[in-house]
């Protein structure tokens, strides 16, 4: 049976995942088809391996940035369901390190900032999700 996108962006979108951001980050990794090969690897391995459109720090920022409202509204439900604040949350991402303030990552995060490592791992945070939900509903839709 062919997988369809629209599937796809449904069970998303049901995970509470916005299908523009699903869309913004499989076109920034190539295709659909791109994206159903690539997908499986960059959730079980991360991002960091080096995954087309995502590999370096001229796709990566310009795409947190196009993407970085919708990003953010991702990030604040993921954060609530866990109980911190979006800042505190990122702050915890390995890609980062303990030398970014809560201050810093909240401007970048919605608009007044632009540091490079931040950006980054906001897109390599999106890809991943995206990801994860990519192997979720295809483990779903098979069994």
């Amino acid at each position: 049976m062919k997988k369809a996108l629209k599937d796809y962006l449904a069970y998303c979108e049901n995970r509470g995942l916005s299908p523009r951001l699903v869309r913004a980050v499989i076109n920034q990794h190539g295709d659909w088809e791109d994206w159903m090969a690539g997908a499986p690897d960059i959730a079980r391995h991360g991002i960091d391996g080096g995954f087309n459109g995502f590999i370096y720090y001229s796709e990566t920022c310009e795409f947190a940035r196009k993407n970085r409202s919708l990003i953010a509204d991702y990030l604040d439900q993921l954060a609530a369901d866990v109980g911190e604040s979006p800042t505190k949350f990122v702050q915890g991402f390995s890609c980062l390190g303990s030398d970014y303030s809560e201050a810093k990552i909240g401007r970048c995060l919605y608009g007044r900032g632009d540091d490079t490592q931040i950006m980054n791992a906001l897109a390599w945070f999106a890809a991943e999700e995206c990801a994860h939900a990519y192997e979720d509903w295809d483990y779903e839709s098979r069994n």
